[in-house]
């Protein structure tokens, strides 16, 4: 129930549902004043929210970027988590495409060829709801198809296929690591704007966690004077997801699960 509840709970996180409220609730209205407040309003959250520069200072904020893990350092296990390494296959079954986070997958390729981890655990299931959400891209068993595609031995690679989302990433996983959980610290790889949630989780569960960023959006080179004024509708995805991980976490304490 608090997965299905927390997937509805987006919609109303949607910045774009924001912008679109006051519209909704001035074109109720009768006092000319309070509709033009209400229009106000609406503009003012579209300049605000797709305003890059507004948007990359809330990312630098929050987003962790862990540092790289040095040359001749090892670690047993690194636990990738899926959501959104892998588009939709339907149209093309041979093809496997790759989604907006898959610097996740190339990333933990990356820690497995320098020898910083040496097996890796793909942790998360099928997302879909009944007639809700359709979720058919296998990511679990893509990502491990296309790792042994670029090398790594299929005896290094172990599927979790059961997760939905955070909390039961680390859950599933203590349950695959347990015998490893009390000596070892595993390395988590996530997207930097997840890593804290995700840290939350797997440290309740017992792990001690070294965490790795992936997909890190942030940017720390002086923006041009476009990019002050310039509106983006890539921005409005990113205080989405700001807005899902901060709630995210609130959420996860009611239910004690950091």
């Amino acid at each position: 129930m608090f997965f299905i509840l927390s997937k509805i709970l987006d919609i109303l996180l949607s910045p774009t549902v924001w912008i679109i409220i006051p519209l909704v609730i001035a074109l109720r209205l009768k006092n000319i004043k309070q509709v033009k407040v209400a229009i106000y309003t609406s503009l003012l959250l579209l300049l605000v929210l797709t305003n890059g520069f507004i948007c990359n200072l809330f990312l630098q904020s929050w987003e962790v970027d862990a540092p790289d893990i040095p040359r001749g350092k090892s670690y047993t296990w690194g636990v990738v988590l899926t959501g959104g390494m892998i588009q939709s296959t339907d149209r093309h079954p041979d093809r496997i495409s790759l989604g907006q986070v898959s610097d996740r997958m190339l990333q933990t390729f990356h820690l497995y060829q320098q020898g910083a981890i040496k097996k890796i655990l793909i942790s998360g299931g099928e997302t879909s709801i009944p007639n809700l959400i359709i979720d058919n891209t296998h990511e679990s068993m893509n990502v491990r198809k296309l790792l042994i595609k670029m090398g790594v031995p299929s005896r290094d690679i172990f599927v979790e296929n059961k997760a939905r989302n955070t909390y039961e990433n680390a859950f599933y996983s203590s349950q695959m690591l347990r015998n490893y959980i009390k000596n070892d610290t595993i390395v988590v790889i996530t997207s930097a704007m997840h890593i804290r949630r995700s840290v939350l989780c797997f440290e309740k569960q017992g792990f001690k966690v070294r965490p790795y960023s992936a997909d890190i959006l942030k940017k720390d080179t002086p923006p041009g004077i476009l990019s002050n004024f310039k509106p983006s509708e890539q921005s409005l995805q990113v205080f989405f997801q700001l807005t899902r991980e901060f709630v995210g976490i609130l959420a996860y304490k009611l239910q004690g699960y950091v």
